[in-house]
C-alpha cells in the first residue's frame, strides 16, 4: 500500500495538473491526492476512475514514501468513515486496520474504495476552484 507509482488518467490527471501547474493551488500532485481523499469523504463524493488516455499524470513512489504515514492515516480514516451499507462498526475497523498485503483481494477492494473518494475529491477541488475564479464576488 502506497509503495508504487500511481498513475492518474483522463480528467483526474488534467484536474491535478491544472491545480498544481496552472492554478498553483498546490505544490505537488501528492498534495492534491491527499486533500482529494479528505474532500471526497467530507462531501460524500465518489467517482470512478477515468481510464481514458486523454491525459496522464503520475505520483511517484518517492512522494508516497515521503508521505506514507499521512497516506496510511487518510486511508484508515476513510475506511472507518465510509458507511457502506451492511457493514458493522467492527467490520469497518477490520477494514481499516486488519486488511493488509497478505489479503490482496480485500486490499484491492479497499484501495478501489479509497481511490473513488480521491477521484471524487479531486473533482470537488477543481469545481470549487473554478467556481471561485468565475464569480464576480472575488
Amino acid at each position: 500500500m502506497f509503495e508504487r507509482d500511481y498513475d492518474l488518467k483522463g480528467k483526474h490527471a488534467s484536474y491535478v495538473k491544472y491545480l498544481v501547474n496552472n492554478a498553483k493551488v498546490f505544490k505537488r500532485y501528492i498534495d492534491v491526492y491527499m486533500v482529494g481523499s479528505v474532500m471526497g469523504i467530507l462531501h460524500g463524493r465518489k467517482a470512478t476512475k477515468d481510464s481514458s488516455v486523454s491525459d496522464e499524470a503520475s505520483i511517484f513512489a518517492g512522494a508516497f514514501n515521503t508521505e506514507r504515514l499521512k497516506c496510511e492515516f487518510l486511508y484508515r480514516l476513510i475506511m472507518l468513515l465510509d458507511e457502506t451499507p451492511g457493514l458493522t462498526e467492527e467490520q469497518r475497523v477490520d477494514r481499516a486496520f486488519r486488511v493488509d498485503d497478505s489479503m490482496p483481494d480485500a486490499l484491492k477492494e479497499n484501495m478501489d474504495l479509497f481511490h473513488s473518494y480521491v477521484f471524487g475529491g479531486i473533482e470537488v477541488l477543481y469545481e470549487k476552484y473554478e467556481d471561485c475564479t468565475t464569480t464576480d464576488d472575488i
